[in-house]
């Protein structure tokens, strides 16, 4: 009869060893979650550094664009508005092939495929007059513009890095 009664007595507290137990896994739990709350906060300071530069990106491209002259220029300086924060912007002419462009990596193959002039195999004097004009054959590479490249730098600190943003654009010598 007594062996009876030790299976029906209930426990009625934790041991050491259990205790212990929870203890780590709760820890666990916990260490895990503030790092996860830290890394969220992390992210979120990233993130306002550079939405803050595409913004001031924005703002000196548009400053850019409303000049009505283009000329090749390097300018950098310090953004009052926003300390820590500096720009470069770099004005530069120079020639864009449009096949070249086009093609890509296959730009020779299409070069090859073009033809001669507009009006099909033969040459009707356009390579005449396009020296004339003091131009090479663009006709043959599908035509080179003049154009001004524009690049847009915007430098600021992500803890002790340096970080960029650029936007690059290009705009028409003649309009």
């Amino acid at each position: 009869m007594q062996k009876h009664n030790l299976v029906k007595q209930s426990r009625k507290a934790f041991t050491l060893f259990e205790v212990t137990i929870a203890m780590a896994m709760a820890a666990m739990v916990m260490t895990y979650t503030y790092s996860m709350i830290a890394e969220g906060i992390s992210y979120q300071k990233k993130a306002v550094l550079l939405a803050n530069a595409v913004h001031l990106a924005k703002i000196k491209m548009a400053q850019v664009d409303s000049s009505t002259t283009m000329q090749t220029d390097t300018s950098r300086g310090s953004i009052g508005a926003f300390p820590g924060y500096t720009f470069e912007t770099e004005i530069k002419e120079e020639e864009m092939d449009l096949l070249k462009l086009a093609g890509g990596p296959n730009a020779e193959e299409l070069r090859k495929k073009a033809p001669k002039d507009m009006l099909g195999d033969k040459d009707v004097g356009l390579s005449d007059l396009m020296k004339k004009r003091g131009q090479k054959k663009s006709f043959e590479t599908g035509g080179v513009l003049k154009v001004f490249r524009v690049k847009v730098s915007i430098f600021y600190m992500d803890g002790n890095k340096k970080e960029t943003y650029s936007v690059e654009t290009f705009r028409s010598a003649k309009y």
